[in-house]
């Protein structure tokens, strides 16, 4: 859809309404599709497209969102005026504490996408599952491009990640977007749903999303032979209709998501394993640290009973917590 932009005559318009008139009286609801620049494009519940300017104290509108506007010029534009509640946000916290970045509203599901190249990033994996956790959503993890060329390194990586979080009770399947490999299982999943698409740049998110709809609804990347990291394709998250019950917002691509705008006890309860033996440490303040004396789920590592990795990512977050609230 080709970007509007409103004619000066149309500005001083909205400005002027804007300036003069508080009553809400003629507002309508409208869902976020995507911010473009400047403007908010929303669809109507007729499914006509209006495209939107916001008051500036309203904060961070995002795909998803439900929200009061004002129609103007034929419906063709409008001013929001009001978020409407939400029922939850998946946010992308900034470094600067005031720069925090809300990504989409109103989510039923989060799909983590993973691919053969670039190479999985494990701790990325727990950091969205910590983020569903606390945003009470079902997480589902697809791993991608299994018609790659799979070495013996990647292959032994690849059957851990998928037996760790299949035992842990999480919903794993391996996909090709490509070759159209197992997508009617994918999309089975979505049925019915809000789901959010997120993953680092290059794990083929835009590519699954265009097998999904079955033609080209949105640009792919390529990965970068030098790092093997994707090339940003998705600049703004945006929400498509896989049908009218069925909605998939495609996220930008992210090489960093933190999670240190969650507090330790809400990180720590993201990993269910470990909250399970939480009673069981001899102190009620231990860190689980290494070699921590009476420490439980140190004690369950060495049984072989909980995964070492997911309490190394736990460490690494929980760090990153602390430097990031200093």
């Amino acid at each position: 859809m080709a970007k509007r932009n409103l004619s000066k005559q149309q500005l001083r318009n909205i400005k002027a309404h804007k300036s003069l008139h508080d009553d809400f009286s003629s507002a309508t609801t409208g869902l976020v599709i995507s911010h473009r620049g400047k403007l908010i494009e929303l669809e109507t519940y007729d499914s006509k497209t209006v495209f939107c300017q916001y008051r500036q104290n309203l904060g961070a509108i995002v795909a998803g969102d439900k929200v009061l506007y004002l129609p103007q010029d034929n419906s063709e534009y409008g001013i929001i005026c009001q978020i409407l509640p939400r029922i939850n946000a998946l946010v992308r916290p900034s470094k600067l504490r005031a720069d925090d970045r809300t990504m989409a509203a109103n989510i039923d599901q989060i799909i983590i996408m993973l691919a053969v190249n670039p190479t999985p990033i494990e701790h990325y994996i727990d950091r969205y599952l910590v983020a569903a956790h606390h945003m009470q959503v079902q997480p589902v993890i697809v791993l991608n491009k299994m018609d790659l060329f799979l070495t013996s390194d990647n292959q032994c990586q690849l059957h851990n990640i998928i037996e760790l979080y299949q035992r842990l009770g999480y919903q794993v399947i391996t996909c090709s977007a490509l070759n159209h490999d197992n997508l009617q299982n994918l999309k089975g999943l979505l049925q019915h749903k809000t789901s959010i698409i997120v993953g680092q740049s290059g794990v083929g998110k835009s590519e699954t999303l265009n097998s999904l709809f079955g033609h080209v609804v949105t640009l792919t990347g390529e990965v970068s032979e030098q790092n093997s990291r994707g090339k940003h394709t998705t600049t703004s998250a945006r929400l498509f209709h896989l049908d009218k019950d069925t909605h998939i917002i495609d996220s930008p691509g992210i090489r960093e998501f933190g999670i240190w705008h969650l507090d330790k006890a809400e990180i720590f309860s993201g990993f269910q394993e470990f909250s399970e033996l939480d009673n069981e440490c001899r102190f009620r303040n231990c860190d689980h640290s290494e070699n921590t004396k009476g420490c439980a789920i140190n004690q369950a590592v060495k049984d072989g009973k909980v995964n070492k990795q997911r309490l190394i990512n736990y460490h690494r977050l929980i760090y990153e917590y602390f430097e990031n609230n200093k």
